[in-house]
């Protein structure tokens, strides 16, 4: 059997998973009857996780309305620590879009790095001047922080649009194109790229990540653009209206929480500052970009700890406006925000309280847990016709089994700023 009938059958297999789900949450619902508080949950957290993928299918750039002739000035930020192996790729991808040489320029930052990241810049800055293309080099002797450098690359910029490029990430040629049509329309603030693995087949750890990064933009950022309300424009490859930035940069800059300076999640933080004044962040999924991931476990488990502590402040300060929002919008990132903080609470309960206190066997959750798994797998599979759909059934079980138990540990740890994988 081709893989195009394979595809269209693991789309059947997808709207069967979602069936089956509904129709064990009918059967379960006598959960409420041992326990209201558990059973509501059980029936909001499939609710919840169902209409992210029901959200993002409506989801379509309105193409008509963005003009694709639109030729704004750009600079590309690029803030770097201890990337030698990569920034020079890094710039000489930036500098070879398919972009008018005359109206974009790149700003690299070397933060205090101690490897080659700052001869690795100066060999790309001559190969793209070679090539028509103005890069300009700042070299921080001392480490100051990504912050920092993000915010550097704003104030050496007169440009309309900047748009930043973690120094481990490799754009498309027509990246730029596909940001920049989105600012014809003023209201638009930030909008997101779509980050690939490009270390996907290095082991069954980037693996996992590659299934979940494509869900991730697919599915949760696009679900979020329908309304203008992506949460968070990643790091990896985002675009925004220099404009507006410049308007809250100080504030982000120095922004505090617990009375401790935020050296961490910038990204979401900067989304936050925009969407609290009511700009619109959207998703471009064309707007390509490819970027590392951690290769091992332990730095693995550090980047998604700095993520956690990043999610959890920054979720804590949007609840204060994002009311304001459109009201779908609003009740699912409330919803986002509840059920995660309750998940490690329901496993206890599930996996350890009735079965040993109770009598009472998990089977229903173990069950509801696995089709949800198996259900982002095809939907992955379904989409790309990638055979590693199965890992992002394993990242579901990473998540359940471990990462949860991050998120109280973030929590606690909040007020640490270390960055955690440098």
């Amino acid at each position: 059997m081709n893989r195009t009938i394979w595809r269209a059958n693991s789309w059947a297999i997808f709207f069967l998973l979602i069936y089956v789900v509904l129709a064990l949450k009918i059967i379960t619902f006598r959960e409420l009857d041992h326990n209201i508080f558990f059973g509501i949950y059980s029936v909001l957290v499939s609710f919840y996780l169902l209409s992210r993928f029901a959200l993002s299918f409506f989801y379509e750039p309105p193409t008509v309305k963005f003009d694709r002739g639109y030729e704004p000035t750009v600079t590309f930020g690029v803030p770097a620590k201890n990337e030698g192996e990569n920034i020079r790729e890094t710039i000489l991808r930036i500098a070879r879009s398919d972009y008018p040489k005359n109206k974009f320029d790149i700003v690299a930052v070397n933060d205090g790095s101690t490897d080659s990241t700052l001869a690795e810049m100066l060999e790309a800055q001559k190969i793209a001047r070679s090539e028509g293309v103005s890069v300009r080099v700042m070299d921080w002797k001392e480490n100051k922080g990504k912050r920092e450098g993000m915010a550097e690359c704003v104030k050496q910029s007169s440009n309309e649009i900047v748009i930043f490029i973690d120094s481990d990430s490799f754009v498309e040629e027509k990246t730029t194109r596909e940001f920049v049509k989105y600012f014809s329309d003023p209201s638009i603030a930030a909008v997101a790229g779509h980050a690939y693995v490009a270390n996907a087949e290095k082991n069954m750890l980037t693996k996992m990540q590659a299934v979940r990064y494509y869900i991730s933009f697919t599915v949760n950022k696009a679900a979020e653009a329908l309304f203008g309300s992506v949460t968070c424009c990643s790091g990896c490859c985002s675009a925004y209206r220099r404009s507006y930035v410049v308007k809250i940069i100080n504030a982000w800059l120095h922004q505090r929480f617990l009375g401790v300076r935020c050296t961490y999640g910038d990204d979401r933080s900067l989304t936050n500052f925009l969407l609290f004044r009511g700009y619109n962040c959207i998703f471009g999924p064309d707007a390509i970009a490819y970027t590392f991931v951690p290769e091992n476990f332990r730095q693995f488990l550090r980047q998604q700890l700095r993520w956690k502590k990043s999610w959890f402040r920054e979720s804590i300060l949007a609840c204060t406006f994002m009311w304001r929002r459109n009201p779908i919008m609003s009740a699912s990132f409330y919803l986002g925000v509840f059920l995660p903080l309750l998940a490690p609470i329901v496993f206890i309960r599930a996996v350890l309280w009735m079965p040993f206190f109770q009598g009472r066997s998990p089977t229903f959750y173990v069950i509801g847990f696995i089709l949800m798994a198996v259900l982002s797998g095809v939907y992955y599979y379904a989409r790309t016709g990638d055979k590693k759909w199965a890992y992002g059934v394993l990242f579901s079980t990473l998540y359940a089994l471990v990462l949860i138990w991050q998120l109280p540990y973030a929590i606690v740890n909040i007020r640490d700023s270390r960055w955690g994988t440098r």
